[in-house]
This record gives structure tokens, C-alpha cells and sequence, in this order.
């Protein structure tokens, strides 16, 4: 009876250990916001030559959490939110470590996500101008304004085209200053959360 009791006692114990046992979460990887370099107060304009128009996009917040350890049920993860004042511009990223779980490019009432066709390119011509590295979502459906989202790497979105082919381009392109080089961007913040 007195071992029966002893076994108990010591398998409780040890599931106790295992559900108190902290998990550590790998790094964040600061290289995803090469491809998001926005920071509060930002605009991005954008320009229509064909229809002389402009989009203007102001960045409202950047929210960064960074999951650093968990217990039980909750796992690492990553998340970014960038918003705009009216809703009408939204980035929501979800990573796991260095791999994008998930991502959502909500520009008016066109939102580019993971089940649109999605390109990585290198040495891009666009607008008589070559960007080193880019990615492109292309809308499958019609129903939305803009068929493509053009990003570039340390720039952010340069370009959008529509479903009648007019192009709106990045007015000011400048280049955004990496993590990892001499002054670079410091006032993004990552909150490091525990669960």
C-alpha cells in the first residue's frame, strides 16, 4: 500500500514538473521587418501617372510581440500588426521562428493574403527602376481594385496595379535602414511576451 501511494505521489510530481517546465523560443528574426520597414507616423504615397491620382497611407501603430518562452498549451510565435488611422490600410504578419505562418495585406477594400499567387524575384524592373530583391502578390479574383501588391526589401511597398492595368508607384523611394547597420531604425519595438 505504502509503494502504491509512493508511485502516486511520484508520478504526480513528475507531471507537475513536465506542465511547469518553462520552453524557451528561438530569437525574433528582425529580418522580416526589412520587408515592412514601417515605423509610427510613416506615409506611404503612391502615385497614379496614368489617372493622376495619389494614395496616401498614414501608419497609425506598429505593434511587434515576440514570444520568448511558454508553458502548457500556448507555443512560440511571432506577430506583427501595422494600421493606418480609417482602417483602410492593415499589415498582420504571424511567423513561427524564421518561417511566415501566415500574412495579410489589407489595402482599401483589396486584402492580399496567402491565398493569392505569390512571387519572390530577384533583380526586379519596375517603373524604370531595379529593385534587388521583391515579392508579389497577384489577386486570383477581379473583385477587388487592385490585382498586384508589389513589395521591395528595405523599402516596403512600391507599387500597386489595379484590374484596369493603371499603375500606382512608390513617389519617394528611399531606402530604409536596416536592423543591423549604423544608424539604424531604433523606435520599432518588439514586446517580448511569456505565457
Amino acid at each position: 500500500m505504502k509503494t502504491g501511494k509512493s508511485l502516486l505521489f511520484m508520478i504526480v510530481l513528475a507531471l507537475l514538473g513536465l506542465m511547469s517546465c518553462k520552453i524557451h523560443c528561438p530569437e525574433f528574426d528582425k529580418e522580416i521587418l526589412s520587408w515592412i520597414p514601417y515605423q509610427e507616423n510613416d506615409v506611404i504615397e503612391l502615385y497614379s501617372q496614368s489617372n493622376d491620382s495619389t494614395i496616401l497611407i498614414s501608419i497609425k501603430s506598429v505593434d511587434v510581440t515576440h514570444t520568448t518562452s511558454y508553458r502548457g498549451k500556448c507555443e512560440c510565435g511571432d506577430y506583427i500588426f501595422i494600421r493606418d488611422d480609417d482602417s483602410n490600410f492593415q499589415i498582420d504578419i504571424s511567423l513561427y521562428g524564421k518561417s511566415i505562418i501566415s500574412q495579410s495585406y489589407q489595402i482599401g477594400n483589396t486584402n492580399f493574403n496567402r491565398y493569392d499567387t505569390y512571387s519572390e524575384i530577384e533583380n526586379f524592373l519596375f517603373e524604370s527602376q531595379e529593385y534587388d530583391i521583391v515579392r508579389i502578390f497577384e489577386k486570383k479574383d477581379s473583385k477587388s481594385t487592385f490585382k498586384k501588391l508589389i513589395i521591395a526589401k528595405d523599402i516596403g511597398i512600391i507599387g500597386l496595379i489595379d484590374n484596369d492595368g493603371n499603375t500606382w508607384t512608390l513617389k519617394t523611394n528611399v531606402k530604409i535602414k536596416r536592423f543591423n547597420e549604423p544608424n539604424e531604425r531604433k523606435n520599432i519595438v518588439i514586446k517580448n511576451v511569456s505565457c
